[in-house]
This record gives C-alpha cells, structure tokens and sequence, in this order.
C-alpha cells in the first residue's frame, strides 16, 4: 500500500443534492436572466400604460420608454435565437418595428407619449411570440 492509498478514505458519504430554489423559481430566474427585466414586471409596465398611459407625467414616460427599449432588444435577441435564421412573417415583422421603435427618439414630431405606447404594443407582441409554445409553470 502507498502513503496515498493510505490515507485517500474508502468511502465518503454524499449528502443529495438539493436545487437552492424551486423549479418555479428557476424558471422565473432563468427568464429574468434572459430578458434582463421579469416577465411579469414588463407586462406590469404594458398594462399601466394601455390602462394609465394619459395620466403619467413626462419622468415616468421617460423611465418607461427606457425600461421598455432596454427590454426591446433583448426580445428581440431571445427570439432570433430560438427562431434562427427562418422566423415566421409576422415575427420577422415585429423584429423589423422593434429596431426601428429602438432607433428613434421620441423628440419633435413624435410625440413621447405615443411612441412609449408603440413600444408597449410591440415588446408585448414579442414577449407574446416568445412564451408561444412554452410549457406552464404550475402555480
């Protein structure tokens, strides 16, 4: 016997490893992971400014645009992965409105207001797009 075998100890019990969340849980993280911002809080912000979109003052219009065009392109970019090369037309559609909503700046003739709604619209339609055909999470 060597002085390694000698002490290397025969056998070692392992504890099961058990995950740090739910799968619930990993699967919300996952999400937020991939699109930077949940899921729930982008449709908290689309429903707010479908519902409230008049009442807001010019900061929240702001912060929302910016919330919503951070959000845009990472959609955008979980959607051409998953799709590759061949997304359907009306996929191909809303990525082509996206980066256009993306480059504009709501100053001038377009109205601030109306272009955070336009971002809504379409940020809505991708996350629609994306979640398609993606199993339920049970509650």
């Amino acid at each position: 016997m060597t002085a390694l075998t000698s002490r290397t100890p025969k056998d070692v019990p392992a504890e099961e490893w058990v995950p740090p969340l739910s799968a619930r849980d990993l699967q919300r993280l996952a999400r937020h992971l991939r699109t930077g911002v949940s899921v729930e809080d982008l449709f908290d912000i689309i429903g707010e400014v479908q519902e409230q979109g008049h009442a807001l003052d010019e900061a929240a219009v702001l912060d929302k645009t910016d919330r919503l065009r951070g959000a845009l392109m990472q959609l955008v970019d979980a959607v051409l992965e998953r799709d590759g090369d061949t997304p359907d037309d009306a996929v191909k559609a809303l990525v082509e409105q996206a980066r256009t909503l993306r480059q504009e700046e709501p100053t001038g003739r377009i109205n601030p207001l109306g272009h955070l709604r336009r971002l809504a619209i379409v940020t809505e339609a991708l996350m629609e797009a994306l979640l398609e055909g993606m199993p339920e999470v049970p509650e």
